[in-house]
């Protein structure tokens, strides 16, 4: 019988086969790993090769970003290849212009079986021992933050997030069930590194804290105030988080668009000097971009001049990121507000952009632009 294909993507990526660490080449690749890596995180949806390309290669500039990735999945094909890893031979998926990871793939992956542990754990349905054994297991199994080598990316930020959050619930449910069988010593090493592993939380920091009073004196008369402040801490943590989520819900439109935001020239405008006030603090350098099409032909019908500006900001929508925003400036100017590395990269993206609109269009449209880089808030 084969050995299991463990995946850890906890404090770290490495792919196992039992106990010993296989595919160690993959990280000599960035760009491999981080493929790999993305399409496991978002295993639950199919990744369109435009959505990679931008991730792996933003800003540069490619002829066949196909050709691009089909490389990668070529290299990770390799490797397993050399490795004789048979179970992860159809990880990946390719089909009509995206690829997935396999869900189906017998393989165990530390950060899915985590959140189905902490899950169980605190399920009031099932027995307080059972309860006890789920969260040991899953409170034993993050060993850190998600991917730390890709910790900056920023689809990676918000999912890391998450897994710590639960992390820290499952730890609590832990010590609860843990004090209901009085093992203060206990409670002080699980909260203790819990906040090693996970960072700043108070209210793991009161309940250590507790703890530790009732280890050294029971009858200790600050005891008491303590545990009113961590009740009233506690309350509050809850309600403020039950508050945050309902603003969060309020606050976000339902994300059902996968392109640029098209707005009015006046949300353009407010966009921007926010991107001004923000951008102090950002490492991205935000661009404007001023893109102008005109018809050099004796064609003047008004309607054919409109479908060709529609043709062209359909296409920018469809070609920039979802973060990005378009707008119509006038009858035959676009405005864009976009993120890049350098004067380069953002030069790219409108080639990019022409060269795309040019093929959807005739041949007497004519397409020019200017780009610049945002002046900041001191400028």
């Amino acid at each position: 019988m084969s050995e299991k294909i463990n995946i850890r993507l906890f404090d770290g990526f490495e792919i196992l086969k039992g106990d010993k660490p296989i595919l160690e080449n993959l990280s000599n690749t960035r760009k491999t790993k981080l493929f790999v890596a993305y399409l496991l995180v978002n295993r639950d949806r199919a990744i369109t090769h435009q959505e990679l390309f931008e991730l792996l290669w933003s800003g540069e500039d490619y002829a066949n970003p196909a050709t691009a990735l089909r490389t990668l999945l070529y290299r990770f094909r390799v490797m397993i290849e050399k490795e004789g890893a048979e179970a992860l031979k159809g990880a990946i998926i390719s089909h009509r212009g995206t690829y997935q990871w396999n869900k189906n793939l017998d393989v165990s992956i530390d950060a899915l079986d985590f959140k189905a542990l902490a899950d169980a754990g605190v399920n009031p349905t099932i027995s307080a021992s059972r309860r006890k054994e789920y969260l040991e297991q899953a409170i034993d199994m993050y060993r850190g933050s998600l991917l730390p080598d890709f910790s900056s990316e920023p689809w990676l930020i918000a999912k890391s997030a998450a897994y710590r959050d639960t992390y820290i619930e499952a730890v609590m449910a832990y010590v609860n069930l843990l004090k209901e069988e009085d093992q203060t010593a206990k409670i002080v090493q699980v909260c203790e590194t819990a906040l090693s592993l996970a960072g700043t939380s108070e209210l793991l920091q009161l309940e250590a804290q507790i703890a530790k009073l009732r280890i050294a004196n029971p009858e200790a008369t600050n005891k008491d105030s303590v545990i009113a402040y961590y009740n009233e801490v506690r309350e509050l943590s809850v309600k403020l988080q039950d508050e945050a989520d309902r603003m969060q819900a309020d606050l976000q439109e339902e994300m059902i668009e996968t392109q640029a935001f098209l707005c009015d020239y006046r949300t353009f405008k407010e966009l921007y000097n926010l991107q001004r006030r923000m951008q102090s603090r950002s490492k991205a350098t935000i661009f404007l971009g001023l893109v102008y099409v005109g018809c050099n032909g004796e064609n003047d019908d008004p309607l054919y001049e409109e479908k060709i500006m529609n043709d062209i900001v359909g296409c920018c929508q469809r070609m920039l990121r979802v973060g990005d925003a378009i707008c119509r400036k006038s009858d035959s100017e676009i405005a864009i507000l976009f993120p890049a590395e350098s004067y380069e990269d953002a030069v790219g993206v409108l080639e990019r952009l022409k060269s795309a609109g040019r093929e959807r269009t005739d041949e007497d449209v004519v397409i020019v632009y200017r780009v610049r880089p945002m002046k900041s808030g001191k400028d």
